[in-house]
């Protein structure tokens, strides 16, 4: 099986686990959302009638957000676990379109989107270039993408740096063990890393300090259910790239965007980008 195959594995089994069919836990999500979509147009913001695109929709807990904006909505997710529980969110919803495709071979029309999104997904894809080009051919001219990618921790201090540098040495060994222990030990993380610096986090805010240079501390408004799904996400993962401003803008340049048109978020999640074909 080839590293894109396992990636695509253990992402369903993730999605099976943290399916957030649940309507709390999934409306818990909703202001997450809004950082996502925050670098749009504003006018883009306030449509019901794009076509749009979800490549790695996963469950679909953003495709359940998007829907709103669309008078059809493709929901892309290639692993079967995650297709399942797609289907069964989307069963019923005649504007859902779902397709059990990838990023890079489907069914969407070329030159056929007014907006595509891709929120988390194609940093675990090993041509991360690549994909975003076969993204970028799906959007009709003067359409737009919305992405987000695991950012290099540029704007960081060095002992934030450090630690994610720790971290990613610990990924790389949980990622690869048997999916018991990868579980367990996400979980783990979960309860004794993420929860405390999350809680910390939170209690300074508080006290109007600010916790920009604590780990963690965008989670300090999110669900430990959250937590839980993220850490797997994080530490179960055995492909991981992270990318620059300069290069997400490079590589956004080489698949046909414009430049003047790139827009980065100025909140978390960094580098959140919108940009127009």
């Amino acid at each position: 099986m080839s590293k894109d195959n396992n990636v695509i594995r253990d992402f369903g089994d993730e999605w099976e686990r943290f399916n957030f069919l649940d309507e709390k836990k999934l409306q818990s999500l909703r202001e997450q959302f809004y950082k996502y979509i925050a670098p749009l147009p504003e006018g883009l913001r306030k449509r019901d009638d794009l076509i749009i695109a979800d490549f790695g929709a996963g469950t679909g807990r953003w495709s359940y957000f998007l829907k709103d904006f669309a008078t059809k909505l493709y929901a892309v997710e290639p692993a079967e676990k995650a297709f399942r529980v797609l289907s069964s969110r989307f069963r019923d919803d005649s504007k859902v379109v779902l397709l059990h495709e990838s990023v890079e071979s489907n069914q969407i029309p070329n030159n056929s989107l007014d907006l595509a999104v891709s929120l988390g997904v194609l940093h675990h894809i090993a041509d991360t270039q690549g994909a975003i080009q076969k993204v970028a051919e799906k959007i009709k001219p003067g359409g737009t993408f919305l992405g987000y990618l695991y950012y290099a921790l540029e704007n960081k201090p060095f002992l934030y740096r450090a630690l994610w540098r720790l971290s990613d040495s610990i990924r790389k060994v949980i990622s690869r063990l048997p999916k018991k222990y990868k579980l367990a030990l996400a979980d783990f993380i979960a309860l004794t890393i993420y929860l405390p610096l999350a809680t910390i986090s939170r209690i300074l805010e508080k006290f109007g300090i600010s916790v920009d240079s604590v780990p963690l501390h965008h989670y300090k408004d999110l669900s430990f259910h959250v937590m839980r799904n993220d850490a797997l996400d994080r530490f179960g993962t055995t492909l991981e790239m992270r990318f620059t401003k300069t290069e997400i803008e490079e590589m956004l340049i080489n698949a046909g965007f414009i430049k003047s048109s790139i827009v980065f978020s100025n909140q978390e999640p960094y580098w959140t980008f919108s940009c127009i074909r």
